[in-house]
């Protein structure tokens, strides 16, 4: 059983200021306005549905020609839909954030934060 660690109202605090910063930055701000964009634009919602499903079938089929055609075409229409486009660029922009924080944490600290490194832990 795991140690159980208890957080200092200090840390927490820390902790809480840096989820604030987060959720206030301009990364995480485009993504909830692209998430709601997503949201009132049901040809894309559509289209994003289709890829998910393409991609079930595929992993339920395994290698299937036809249907990695059809997973590709899919793919090359979300790119050049402007809504999922947007959607994924600010996505990627967040998880930039995420790992910046997360290196600058390893850098403070001396040692890699919130990795894993494999083995059981």
């Amino acid at each position: 059983m795991a140690e159980e660690s208890k957080i200092s109202d200090e840390l927490m605090e820390r902790i809480n200021a840096f989820g604030k910063a987060i959720v206030e930055s301009e990364e995480y701000r485009n993504l909830i306005q692209c998430d709601e964009e997503l949201n009132k634009n049901q040809g894309a919602q559509d289209l994003l549905g289709e890829y998910r499903m393409k991609q079930l079938e595929l992993q339920r089929k395994g290698f299937d020609r036809k249907v990695l055609n059809e997973l590709n075409d899919l793919e090359e229409q979300m790119k050049n839909n402007e809504t999922l486009a947007k959607l994924e660029n600010s996505q990627k922009a967040l998880a930039a954030l995420f790992r910046s924080s997360n290196d600058l944490i390893s850098e403070k600290i001396g040692q890699p934060f919130a990795q894993r490194l494999g083995g059981c832990r």
